[in-house]
């Protein structure tokens, strides 16, 4: 059960990177269709907006403005349509006639953008070149959670559980060694030793020097 909710948050930080570079790519692929179809039409700029994004890491923050256009035109069988797109140019403003491109029967993926826009392909080349950071760190975590951090944790988590069991004692001797003699030695001296003085003296010295 930890181990499914320690991997979850990465597993679904590396899907919404995967994702990101998905939908990047996507969009591109749609824009070229649309440069390269030839069908150009004219159209009106609606509405100017800006957003700001706010990211903060530690006591550092940053932030990013996008520019948002809100667009009309009639395509070629006379339909009426309205779209909005971020990233266009901040001299585009409320008002103002563009041309408008989309590829063949679908109007619905039209853009304002010209044809091979650098600031578009340099702003999708760093928002790939992000996600994929953002995916390879999501995926080192995992491994390193999984190849370093988790065996660890199992073997602390053994040595916690263990029980506890005393020093075992050194073994008793199951027999006397061979080389101890038995009983006690017969050799023992017994009485005093000879010249010892067996009596006690009586009375005072005589050679006691006088007063």
């Amino acid at each position: 059960m930890l181990d499914f909710f320690v991997l979850a948050l990465p597993a679904l930080m590396a899907a919404a990177g995967i994702a990101g570079m998905v939908w990047a790519v996507v969009r591109m692929r749609r824009l070229r269709a649309a440069w390269r179809s030839g069908i150009e039409v004219p159209g009106r700029c609606l509405r100017l907006y800006a957003t700001t994004t706010t990211r903060r890491q530690g006591p550092h923050r940053s932030s990013s403005t996008t520019l948002h256009h809100v667009y009309e035109f009639t395509d070629a069988d006379g339909a009426y349509h309205r779209f909005e797109e971020a990233g266009g140019r901040a001299t585009v403003i409320e008002g103002d006639a563009v041309t408008i491109r989309y590829p063949q029967g679908r109007p619905d993926r039209a853009t304002a953008l010209p044809p091979g826009d650098a600031r578009t392909w340099a702003g999708t080349g760093v928002l790939l070149a992000f996600l994929a950071v953002f995916v390879a760190a999501s995926a080192g975590f995992t491994v390193f959670y999984l190849t370093v951090f988790k065996p660890v944790g199992e073997k602390v988590r053994e040595r916690v559980e263990e029980p506890w069991q005393p020093p075992s004692a050194p073994p008793l001797p199951s027999a006397a060694p061979d080389d101890v003699p038995p009983g006690f030695p017969s050799g023992m001296p017994s009485g005093f030793p000879s010249g010892f003085p067996s009596g006690v003296p009586s009375g005072f010295p005589s050679d006691l020097p006088g007063w």
